[in-house]
This record gives C-alpha cells, sequence and structure tokens, in this order.
C-alpha cells in the first residue's frame, strides 16, 4: 500500500544502491538489435481508464513507426503500478518496475509515472541506470523545480547521477496551482480553505497554492489534511467551516471519500465556491452531487491517450537519435522535450449529467 511522503522519497533513494549498471564511468551502451521501452502504469483504482487510454496511445505511436528506432527494433514492456483498488500508485510496485527496467542491458527508456507523485518513487532508480524518462502525467513540481512553499524540496534529491533525465508531457502541478489562484481571484475570494491529501501530492501542491494566493493578497485561514478516513470528513469539514473561508481548494485524488467530502461541504458551507485540482478528475465515471452548488476543477488540456502518444513519440525519435548510446538518448529526450507545445491547464465544469467536462483552454504554462 501507498506510505506517506517522506517514506517514499526515503525508500526511493536507498533502493538507488541496487541496480545492475549504470552511473559512474560505466558504458551506458545497448548490445544487440533490440531495444526496450518499459511502461509503468495503473491496472487498477481509479486511474485505470486513463491508464487504458495512454497505454493505447503509446502503442500506436509505437506501431507508426513499425517498431523501429534507430536501427534497433524497439519493443514495448508493460509493467502495472498498481496492486489495491483503493490507491492510485503503489511504492513497491513502482519500484519494482524501475529496478527492472533498470537492471534490462537492452532497456533504453522508461515511460512512467502516470500518476500523482508516484515518478518521485521510479526517477532515482532510473536515473542512476542512465535510462531517459518520459512522464505521460506526473505533474510533481519538484522534479524539475524548487516548489513555491517547499524550500527543502528541490529536484536534486530524485537525479543521484547529477545529470537531469527526466520529461514531462503535460502540465506540471505548479501550473495547476496559478489556475487555482486565479480561479479565487475570479470569485473574489478574499479568505480560503484548503483541504489536501496525506500523500507528497496533495502536501506539495497546498503548499504551492497558500504560497501564490499569499502573493495575490488572498489569505488562507484553514488547512486540513485528508487521511483517507471517510469517517474524518465531518470533524475536517467542521474545521474549515469554522474559519468561514470564501471558497475551499481540494487538493485529494478522487477516492470514496470524494463525494462525502462534497456533500459536507455543499452543507456546511453552501455559499463558498470549490475548486478543485485535477485529482478529483482521476476517477472518469464520478459523478457530482447537486451541492456544492458552485464547483469547479482545472486539469490537463490533451486527453490520455494523445498524451501516450506524445510521450512514446518522443522517446523513439530520442532514441533516433540517440541510437544505442543510452546517456546520448538522454540529451536528446530533453532537447526534444524543450521543444514541445507550451503544455495548457483547461476549466473543468459539471456537465447535466454531472460529470465534469472541461471547457476551452484558460491557462498556460509560465
Amino acid at each position: 500500500m501507498r506510505k506517506a511522503a517522506p517514506l517514499i522519497c526515503a525508500a526511493a533513494l536507498a533502493l538507488t544502491g541496487c541496480l545492475g549498471h549504470g552511473g559512474g564511468d560505466e558504458p551506458s551502451r545497448i548490445s544487440g538489435k533490440v531495444a526496450t521501452v518499459y511502461t509503468s502504469v495503473p491496472r487498477h483504482g481509479v486511474s485505470l481508464s486513463a491508464a487504458d487510454e495512454v497505454l493505447a496511445g503509446e502503442r500506436r505511436a509505437l506501431a507508426e513507426r513499425h517498431g523501429r528506432a534507430g536501427g534497433l527494433r524497439v519493443r514495448l514492456r508493460e509493467l502495472p503500478a498498481t496492486d489495491d483498488r483503493d490507491h492510485p500508485w503503489d511504492p513497491g510496485l513502482v519500484a519494482t518496475n524501475a529496478h527492472r527496467a533498470a537492471d534490462d542491458p537492452t532497456a533504453v527508456a522508461y515511460l512512467g509515472e502516470l500518476d500523482y507523485g508516484a515518478t518521485a518513487v521510479s526517477l532515482p532508480i532510473t536515473n542512476k541506470a542512465d535510462l531517459l524518462q518520459v512522464s505521460p502525467g506526473d505533474g510533481l513540481t519538484s522534479l524539475v523545480r524548487l516548489p513555491p512553499g517547499r524550500p527543502r524540496a528541490g529536484p536534486e534529491r530524485y537525479y543521484p547521477t547529477g545529470r537531469r533525465s527526466f520529461v514531462r508531457v503535460g502540465p506540471s502541478d505548479l501550473d495547476e496551482a496559478r489556475a487555482l489562484v486565479e480561479r479565487l481571484q475570479a470569485f473574489g475570494a478574499r479568505r480560503f480553505a484548503v483541504v489536501f491529501d496525506r500523500e507528497i501530492y496533495g502536501r506539495e501542491l497546498a503548499a504551492q497554492v497558500t504560497t501564490l494566493a499569499r502573493g495575490a493578497g488572498i489569505t488562507p485561514v484553514a488547512a486540513e489534511e485528508y487521511r483517507g478516513r471517510v469517517d474524518d470528513i465531518p470533524a475536517i469539514v467542521r474545521k474549515l467551516g469554522e474559519a468561514r473561508p470564501d471558497a475551499v481548494v481540494e487538493l485529494c485524488v478522487a477516492g470514496r471519500g470524494t463525494i462525502p467530502m462534497l456533500v459536507s461541504l455543499g452543507a456546511r458551507l453552501p455559499e463558498a465556491p470549490v475548486l478543485a485540482s485535477s485529482g478529483i478528475l482521476a476517477l472518469s465515471e464520478l459523478a457530482l452531487p447537486p451541492e456544492p452548488e458552485r464547483i469547479e476543477a482545472v486539469g490537463p488540456k490533451l486527453e490520455p491517450r494523445r498524451v501516450g502518444e506524445e510521450a512514446m513519440r518522443l522517446v523513439l525519435d530520442a532514441v533516433e537519435r540517440g541510437g544505442r548510446d543510452r546517456r546520448r538518448v538522454i540529451a536528446a529526450g530533453l532537447a526534444l522535450g524543450r521543444r514541445l507545445a507550451a503544455p495548457r491547464v483547461v476549466l473543468y465544469r459539471p456537465g447535466p449529467d454531472g460529470h465534469f467536462r472541461p471547457l476551452a483552454a484558460r491557462f498556460s504554462s509560465r
């Protein structure tokens, strides 16, 4: 099962010492005529449908190139990142996936992770193995820069080699934090409350939203952590309500507590709009309750299948340039990543059926 954020990061860094190749001055080349791209995706839980679409996009992009790049036959190996229906990803499985790629002399790249901070586990492992890692969906800001409000959460801890090896397709959590603060301003909120989940995703995003909001003259008046226990929700919402916020920012991954949380917020704070991050969009079949009356979410513009296609195409283009040399593949992948179109964050609102629907693009990364 998932662990708390500090344990996840510590475990990931400890696990990097078990690699079979890479790092130091050792050769980092593929021998033979076959290269393997590993992809780590949820096979259960809230992100299953998105993962299916991402996989379909990756397979399609590989088929378009007839399974070849850089003079090599490229094969795709799919690995499960979940074994529990209650959680978006499992840190033990994610670490195992990264080690499997790191220990494979034919491995040339790693596609992952899809969800909510999971890359914090796999990236130190793949980095030490000189593997290009491309994430189709993990927006964790600290993977590439110091996140606002988290002065000790810089990216250095994810790169034991001292060299960057990660490319993200899509917006970062910082882009979402900026969009949420813009929406707080649009609603005229001067005071807001925030509820966030216990993992690295929620904690880091909460710090960013709070820091950016303060800079915009909006005061955080309450912050509560949701630890996945539905029975705790009435007490959490009561504390939020006692602070009398103008709006509530919800930074949790969708799960069995989502509907009870929204119903409680609607009952306790009927006048306060609820603004959610993309975590609430993880469960595509989620039908929202009638209350709260005003609810919005922000999230990526690209659909999962297109994201999967883009991620695989970037990898294949990098292999075309770098061939058998993993470090050249990384350098090519980083260069290609800098050329990606600016990722877009869009606004989502409920449709007549209660499901979130995207509106026109409103925000872009800066």
